[in-house]
């Protein structure tokens, strides 16, 4: 048998010995002593790098036909300085004749190479992304020469056994975690599973089994959906069909029926399982019983609910004065609406909190209860002590006597009502605001019947005219009501009125401006001056024909007191334009109206291009109308 067959037949022995072997130290010694072995050398082995200590660490070491499994630690630059440098570069050691070996001239090479009882030696580096990982080595007492096919082999078997060693690692600590899920998944208190893509149990523990009554061949696949309760299951396949789909987390509360037939509350929590390249795996998951938590929630609703109802009623705390000592004791929700610590307080020391207005009206109804034996009623603000808070607060109370009738004090209850107050103050103002707003928009109305009525030619055209500025209005006013604080938007108030003239391209109407907001006081009448203006346009102006366009721009300036609205209308590309003969409603409007409510400067121009409308006018601030923010503040 020639050496190549001799080779071939070694390398097919080795792997049939790596493959049955699970140990990753068991396969270090068996490469290592066959190799050794079939070479002829005194000692071989297989250890693994560490770069930072400079050392190799040998698991299983074969020497003169005898394994040493103590482990072992080679400092690689004790046997040659440049060693480490060329096995990182992927470049195995020859080494025939250590004492002749010019690289070995110093002799504490030398000394590390007799101490191992070696003269000739071969080192194989394997580099795994880069980095030296293992090296396997032999060595032997005598000189000797190393040929380029026992270098090719070594090479291959360096190779066999990372991957043997790695793989078998790897099964190791599959083993090991798999061990360890199941203790960890015997030992928990809830019922712990895995699923397959198709949502079929590919394992559960022994909790599962005991809770479901089912013998365990039976335990596993959609046991586990015909367990859950009906009304959940519905639930439950609408929600997993994107979990199943993009395979992604899932947590529910379902309930689960036990052997016993009843049914059990749980919380259910599953996690996907990727492979390493990024393929979708498995479910694992736990169903915890909450069973007793949901019973105990439900019960702590009813009672949050019942406190709830309590804590409102809390808002009534009792009081007594004694007449004798001139002391009033409180209550702890008493004491929390003056702002006073718990206990007991003096009736001077009442009284300096009680607003001055609405002392003498207590006094009053105090006596009155006294000289009546009636009861004492009455409503106050009152500045809290403990931080300076004002609140109404209404307080009743009943005369107390002794046996001989004599007068010995009052109790009775007090409570906070600065809600209820603020509620009635703010509908107060919000009638008032809704009184203004009803007679300005009448005002407005009538002014529009009669401006129309008198430029209007026949019933169709006043109808016509009326209607349109009534919807004007009324969009204004929509835009207005949106807002709690009655504002506006001017881009609002001209998209409104030009959107439904846009094309396609987007280029008939140009509307280009800064953010303005205007208080009612100016939407409204620019608003019907936007609608006029765009009638004019679509009626008789640029948006009567194909190609017209109309550019609406403004800009803000600074004022003296006020910021100042430069706003422009431009019409382009409709009919020849000329100066009107006679003054419409929609002329008087822009220029009286804007004028006379606004104090804007309107100015208009009838070159034959388009009309040209120009107004500058000093924006007005906030009115003090209703906001229920304001109000509750």
């Amino acid at each position: 048998m020639n050496s190549a067959q001799r080779r071939q037949e070694f390398l097919l022995t080795l792997k049939d010995q790596l493959r049955s072997l699970e140990d990753p130290d068991a396969i270090m010694e068996a490469t290592a002593k066959s190799l050794g072995r079939f070479l002829k050398v005194d000692c071989a082995g297989y250890g693994e790098v560490d770069e930072e200590r400079g050392i190799i660490l040998v698991e299983r070491e074969w020497s003169n036909g005898a394994i040493g499994n103590e482990g072992r630690a080679y400092r690689l630059y004790d046997f040659l300085p440049t060693m480490m440098a060329e096995l990182k570069q992927g470049r195995p050691i020859f080494v025939e004749d250590i004492r002749t070996d010019p690289r070995a001239n110093n002799p504490d090479v030398q000394t590390a190479y007799s101490t191992i009882n070696a003269r000739a030696a071969l080192a194989v580096p394997l580099l795994k992304n880069q980095a030296l990982t293992a090296v396997l080595y032999m060595h032997t007492s005598q000189p000797r020469a190393w040929f380029g096919d026992e270098l090719s082999l070594v090479e291959d078997v360096a190779e066999r056994t990372w991957t043997a060693v790695e793989k078998a690692r790897a099964e190791r600590d599959l083993r090991e975690t798999d061990a360890r899920f199941r203790l960890i998944a015997e030992s928990l208190p809830a019922l712990v599973w895995i699923l397959n893509p198709k949502t079929e149990l590919l394992y559960t523990n022994e909790r599962w089994v005991t809770y479901s009554g089912l013998p365990r061949e039976e335990a596993l696949g959609h046991s586990w959906t015909r367990a859950i309760h009906p009304d959940d299951m519905a639930r439950m396949s609408e929600e997993l069909v994107p979990v199943v789909t993009l395979h992604t987390p899932y947590t529910t509360e379902a309930r689960y029926r036990s052997h016993e037939g009843h049914y059990r509350w749980h919380l259910i929590q599953g996690a996907p399982i990727h492979f390493e390249n990024g393929e979708f795996k498995r479910w694992v998951g736990t169903s915890v019983d909450i069973h007793d938590l949901k019973v105990t929630e439900e019960a702590l609703k009813k009672s949050e609910e019942q406190l709830r109802i309590a804590l409102q009623a809390a808002r009534v705390g009792d009081w007594s004065w004694d007449m004798a000592t001139d002391v009033f004791t409180l209550s702890d929700r008493a004491a929390e609406i003056f702002g006073l610590p718990r206990g007991s307080t003096t009736k001077e020391e009442l009284a300096r909190q009680i607003h001055p207005s609405d002392l003498p009206r207590m006094i009053e109804s105090k006596m009155s209860a006294f000289q009546n034996k009636a009861q004492f009623s009455t409503e106050l603000r009152v500045r809290r002590l403990n931080d300076n808070v004002q609140v109404w607060v209404a307080a009743q109370g009943q005369v107390m006597y002794d046996q001989d009738g004599t007068p010995s004090g009052m109790t009775g209850v007090v409570q906070d009502i600065t809600d209820r107050k603020q509620a009635e103050e703010r509908q107060e103002l919000l009638i008032r605001e809704l009184h203004h707003r009803v007679k300005n928009t009448l005002a407005t109305v009538q002014a529009i019947v009669g401006s129309t009525a008198r430029t209007a030619s026949s019933i169709d055209e006043f109808y016509q005219g009326f209607v349109g500025r009534i919807v004007s209005l009324a969009r204004t006013h929509n835009l207005l009501t949106e807002d709690l604080w009655q504002k506006a938007a001017l881009e609002d108030l001209i998209q409104t009125e030009l959107g439904p003239y846009e094309d396609e391209a987007r280029n008939r109407i140009i509307v280009e401006g800064p953010h303005v907001e205007l208080p009612s006081e100016a939407a409204v009448p620019i608003g019907m001056a936007i609608h006029e203006l765009t009638t004019n346009a679509a009626k008789h102006g640029a948006l009567s024909t194909f190609g017209g366009q109309v550019e609406v721009r403004w800009h803000v300036e600074p004022g003296a007191e006020r910021p100042i609205l430069h706003f422009a209308w431009t019409e382009h590309g409709g009919p020849r334009v000329s100066t009107p003969t006679r003054q419409g409603f929609g002329s008087r409007l822009l220029q009286r109206v804007l004028a006379t409510q606004l104090q804007a400067e309107v100015q208009m121009a009838f070159p034959e291009d388009g009309l040209h409308f120009t107004m500058t006018m000093v924006i007005p601030g906030e009115p003090p109308i209703f906001n229920p923010d304001r109000a509750e503040n």
